[in-house]
């Protein structure tokens, strides 16, 4: 068996176990003051859940006139916008934690998508009434879409 030469200072190399310590105290504590800082999740919130369920109503039965031409409810369309507009940004000021809600009513909003911001698009770009099939499988499609965004305010951490 050999026998590896060690020398008198190898101790000073290593770390003592108070510095140590000392080292997961502060990184805990960074740790600690950061999670602090900036909540994970989002809380809930009452004007937020109020709003969504308000515009569900709204555009359903906005969406349920569609087979009118876009012109006899010009005036509506336009408000229901401004409102949807202004649900977005009011979950968006809410900053990072609430992100996948903003993902959300942006997806809701999209004018060039597939719910209810390319619907409005659409009916008015057509000029025309929309079939009736076609408004009947939009109402359900927001109306989901919508769903979703409720069931998440629903899930939030309450204060």
């Amino acid at each position: 068996m050999q026998r590896i030469p060690t020398s008198h200072n190898s101790r000073s190399r290593l770390p003592s176990l108070g510095s140590a310590y000392l080292c997961w105290a502060t990184l805990a504590l960074v740790m600690a003051v950061g999670l602090s800082a900036c909540p994970l999740v989002s809380f809930y919130d009452p004007t937020s859940y109020q709003r969504a369920t308000d515009l569900k109503a709204e555009s359903l039965m906005l969406i349920a006139k569609a087979t009118d031409p876009p012109a006899a409810h010009a005036a509506q369309i336009d408000a229901l916008r401004l409102k949807l507009s202004q649900a977005y940004e009011y979950e968006r000021g809410k900053g990072k934690p609430n992100l996948t809600t903003v993902e959300q009513w942006k997806l809701l909003n999209d004018p060039d998508g597939a719910l209810l911001g390319g619907f409005l698009k659409k009916w008015q770009t057509d000029n025309a009434g929309q079939s009736a099939a076609f408004v009947s499988g939009m109402s359900s499609n927001v109306g989901k879409a919508f769903d979703q965004i409720i069931k998440l305010d629903s899930a939030k951490v309450k204060n």
